[in-house]
């Protein structure tokens, strides 16, 4: 109860309601963690920070003269008939995969529990027998990622192992210490009974300034005479080039 003064002098009474309990605050609702990343379940080998190849980007190139338009006619065959030729081919890979597609699941279930499986399906036609053979080959996959919700983690780690191929650029070596660095990758190797996971592929090839240095070092004779025994891989492409309509 309030007492407040009259307007007239005497005391009054005023009577108020009690205070409002306070409010008990809303919790914030509790924010749930992001999920963790899936646990691989191969064991890999990290490779830390080796470089990984990146794709060139799209050069400009010196322009062919051509004043009486002969190689102009030939690179037109070239085109039109690449067009025609991968249209066809196309065609051939599409009713390829259609027939595997077809033929897979009776290879799968006709070969159910055998233990020496034939390779191959044939499919007669009025042209003639064609076989879809299932060869032991299988492409690289990323991760087991895809893997894991068909087999689960114990098929998938009795079926697949991870495989990579390390290479060695020697030129990226240190000249000076090239023969010891390779005795002790070879002595390492040998300590662990893998000598035979090592494997090297040798041979000549031109300094990393050749190709611009031939231009200016040699001859135009030079460079021809050098065809016939170094010659430069050249390539004729027809995919990625636009025409520019002059």
């Amino acid at each position: 109860m309030r007492i407040n003064p009259a307007a007239n002098g005497g005391p009054q009474s005023v009577c108020e309601p009690p205070p409002l309990p306070a409010a008990n605050p809303v919790p914030a609702p509790a924010s749930n963690p992001p999920p963790a990343a899936p646990r691989g379940a191969l064991k890999k080998v990290s490779f830390g920070g080796i470089a990984t190849r990146k794709d060139d980007t799209k050069t400009a190139y010196p322009v062919l003269p051509d004043p009486q338009g002969k190689a102009a006619e030939i690179a037109s065959r070239i085109l039109e008939r690449t067009e025609q030729f991968e249209a066809l081919k196309g065609a051939l890979e599409t009713d390829k995969a259609e027939l595997k597609f077809m033929v897979a699941p009776h290879y799968f279930a006709v070969n159910r529990g055998r233990h020496e499986v034939p390779s191959s399906v044939a499919v007669n036609s009025p042209q003639g027998e064609v076989l879809v053979t299932f060869q032991n080959r299988y492409p690289l996959l990323p991760d087991e990622t895809g893997l894991l919700p068909v087999l689960g983690e114990t098929a998938t780690q009795s079926l697949f192992r991870q495989s990579f191929e390390l290479k060695i650029k020697g030129d990226k070596l240190p000249a000076g210490q090239t023969q010891e660095l390779m005795d002790r990758l070879q002595a390492l190797f040998a300590e662990f009974g893998a000598t035979d996971a090592l494997e090297v592929k040798e041979g000549v090839k031109p300094v990393d300034e050749f190709h611009a240095a031939r231009h200016h070092q040699l001859t135009p004779e030079q460079n021809l005479a050098l065809e016939q025994v170094c010659p430069i891989v050249a390539m004729v492409k027809t995919k990625g080039r636009k025409s520019s309509g002059r």
